[in-house]
This record gives C-alpha cells, sequence and structure tokens, in this order.
C-alpha cells in the first residue's frame, strides 16, 4: 500500500458567489496600502486586520459588500485538505492509503466540518479538536472579473489552526511514501517550523511536497520582504515538488518575474516547481534527475473545459478551489508514477492531471465534489484527459 500522509489548511469556506469587485460597496473596503487589512481581488486578509481596517465587526458589513445576497455555498476549503480529498478521489482506494491531520474547533462549524469530510474517502479522523474555533474563510468571488475569467478574495480565520503544531505529527507521519504540506501559511507554528518538518519527512525517505497559499501574515509584517518558508532557506533543498500560484512564487522568491522565481526556486535546491496562473499556462520548472527532463517549460490549462463552459455558461460554478484541486491531481499523478517505480517522473503527464482536475473543479461551487459512488470523479475526468493528450 502507497501512503500519502498531509497536513495543514483545512477549514469551512462561506462562499458568496455573485460579488460585483467593481462595485462602490466592495470598493470601500478595498485596500489602500500594502498589507493594511483591506481587500483586494485575488488576495488573502485575516479577519482580525480586516477587522481593524474598518474599525468594526467583519458581519456589519459584509450584507453590504454581497448587497445583500445570502451565502451560495459552505464548503470544505482549505490547500492541503482539499487537494488530498481530490488524490483520494481519484486513486485506486486498494493501492493507495490518504491520511491528513489538520484542526477544528469544539463546535458547530467543526462539526460541520466533519460531517462534510466523512462523505469523502478521506475521512475525518485524523482532524484534531484544539482551542479557538474552527477555522473558516469568507470567500468573495467575482465571476466577471478578470474578462470574465473571474477571481475571489478571502477573508480567513484561523481559530483552532494556530494551536496545530509538529507535536500533532507522530513517526508515522513522517513514514509515508509521500508527505505533504499544504497552506501552511495558515497554519502558523507548523509554517515556522516548516524547514525542519520538510527535512524530517525527507531524511526517512519520503517524497515530499509543499503547495503553498497566500501568506498574508508575512505580507503585512514587512510587505517589502520576501516570504519565509520555514525558520530558514534550508527548507527549499528538502522539497522535491513546490507548487505555487505566480503571486505566492514571486513573494517567495523575492522577484519579479516568472522566469526568476522558477530560477530561484531550482537554485535554492527544490526538486521541481509549478506554478500556476489563473486561466493562463502553467510554468514548470526541473532541477535534478529525479524526473523526466522537459523541452517545453509552459503547459495549457484545459482548452476542452474552456471551450465547454464558453459554450455552456450555465454550468460554470466558480473558480473555488481550482488551484487546489490542480495541485491534488498533480499530487495523485506522481504517487501514482512513484507506486508503479517508474525510473524517473513525468511531470508533463503530472501537469495534464492537474489542468483537468483544477479546471474541472469550474463546473461546481467549492473546492470539493461530492462524489455520489466511488470513482465518480475519475470518470468524470477521463475524457477531458484525452482531449487535454491529444
Amino acid at each position: 500500500m502507497f501512503t500519502i500522509a498531509g497536513i495543514g489548511c483545512c477549514l469551512l469556506d462561506y462562499i458568496y458567489a455573485r460579488v460585483d469587485f467593481t462595485s462602490s460597496a466592495f470598493g470601500a473596503y478595498r485596500s489602500r496600502l500594502e498589507g493594511d487589512g483591506g481587500l483586494l481581488p485575488g488576495k488573502l486578509v485575516f479577519t482580525e486586520d480586516f477587522e481593524s481596517f474598518i474599525d468594526c465587526d467583519l458581519e456589519s458589513v459584509l450584507q453590504e459588500i454581497t448587497s445583500g445576497k445570502p451565502v451560495d455555498m459552505v464548503n470544505i476549503g482549505g490547500p492541503a485538505v482539499v487537494a488530498l480529498i481530490h488524490a483520494a478521489q481519484i486513486l485506486d482506494s486498494s493501492r493507495f492509503h490518504v491520511r491528513f491531520i489538520g484542526a477544528i474547533g469544539e463546535d458547530a462549524e467543526g462539526a460541520e466540518l466533519c460531517r462534510q469530510i466523512d462523505r469523502t474517502p478521506l475521512g475525518s479522523a485524523g482532524l484534531l479538536k484544539k482551542a479557538g474555533r474552527t477555522p473558516r474563510t469568507v470567500v468573495l468571488s467575482d465571476p466577471t472579473f478578470d474578462q470574465g475569467r473571474g477571481e475571489r478574495t478571502f477573508i480567513n480565520t484561523i481559530g483552532a489552526a494556530g494551536q496545530l503544531s509538529s507535536e500533532d505529527l507522530d513517526v508515522g507521519f513522517f513514514k509515508a511514501n509521500m508527505v505533504v504540506f499544504g497552506g501552511t501559511a495558515l497554519v502558523p507554528q507548523l509554517h515556522d517550523s516548516l524547514d525542519q518538518l520538510v527535512l524530517q519527512a525527507k531524511s526517512t525517505g519520503a517524497f515530499t511536497v509543499v503547495n503553498t497559499v497566500y501568506d498574508f501574515r508575512h505580507q503585512r509584517q514587512n510587505p517589502l520582504s520576501r516570504w519565509p518558508l520555514g525558520s530558514s532557506d534550508k527548507s527549499y533543498s528538502s522539497i522535491d515538488l513546490l507548487i505555487a500560484d505566480l503571486e505566492e512564487a514571486l513573494r517567495l522568491s523575492g522577484t519579479e518575474a516568472l522566469d526568476d522565481a522558477l530560477n530561484f526556486f531550482i537554485k535554492q535546491g527544490v526538486g521541481a516547481a509549478i506554478v500556476t496562473n489563473g486561466s493562463r499556462d502553467v510554468a514548470l520548472k526541473i532541477g535534478c534527475d529525479l524526473y523526466v527532463p522537459q523541452s517545453n517549460s509552459r503547459f495549457p490549462v484545459s482548452q476542452s473545459i474552456v471551450a465547454e463552459l464558453i459554450e455552456h455558461p450555465e454550468r460554470k460554478g466558480d473558480t473555488t478551489g481550482c488551484g487546489d484541486n490542480f495541485a491534488g491531481g498533480v499530487i495523485a499523478e506522481v504517487a501514482h508514477q512513484l507506486e508503479s517505480r517508474q525510473a524517473r517522473i513525468d511531470l508533463a503527464k503530472a501537469v495534464a492531471w492537474g489542468a483537468v482536475s483544477g479546471g474541472l473543479a469550474c463546473f461546481q461551487m467549492g473546492g470539493v465534489f461530492f462524489e455520489l459512488h466511488p470513482e465518480q470523479k475519475r470518470k468524470l475526468m477521463q475524457p477531458y484527459l484525452n482531449a487535454y493528450f491529444q
């Protein structure tokens, strides 16, 4: 049995799917200075910082920002748990075991998060009850933003995730075949020790994956400085695969261009780096012989899904969870190749799985698709995968 163990961001997403980012209501709470706690499309802000920015509580202005519309969906969210749920859904459960550790509060939201995760192959056994409320994110989504590509802004409450630490990880966690750290910037104690954690996983022979999330904590502390990934840059040399979006890649590397960011990661010792950019091409850079060499460094999103959404706009959900599902697709295909003992990992194929996985999430609202029966999601993906490879 090939084992995948993951830890990181796990929460409830409260999704408002029809927010107009050009409206005066949204504009009244828009950021004016970098890191001031205001809202910006594509960015995350902490609830306490936003409330300080507006000098009142979030709930008192939420009706204004959303034009009085009710919440459209309450769904599982978080770069770690959503990615691993997707991986568990599309991998053969007789050959792969996926395990996740996260934090919830002892409240109704924690019970709801457990109920939802128990509807997936991942299950809620790894959700640990900690002090504080269950982590949550208010997701404001504008489907018309960026010429119809859509974008979101996030207001996050860390809550119980702030209590999750390395002490919650047992020896078996690090002995998994693959260890995934997802969105740890929203799990502060883990993030600050990420260099030690990935080194510990790497030292046991695990394949290590880090998929990132916007790090508002460090952006707020020093908007001009490069974001840290653990207590030192030594974390990079223990990462076999880094997955980030463009904004995160630029902030982590302290660069202003995509290729410079990719070169930074490889120079720091990352085995390979994948950078997404919404509906635009995915970038890949390989830095070691663990992988099949690639002559191409750019890969498109799923054009068959793009075409279908243009032809049938009524099928469009929102873009929440697209990046997380992308990461889950890449993780699943890399795990499949490792389990098959291929001589080298073909990341082009893994990116294809990621592109279709992320694209498929556009047909739903929220990051997690709840299957009616096992293998449903994999079967839904297959025609789009066939089209992508063609």
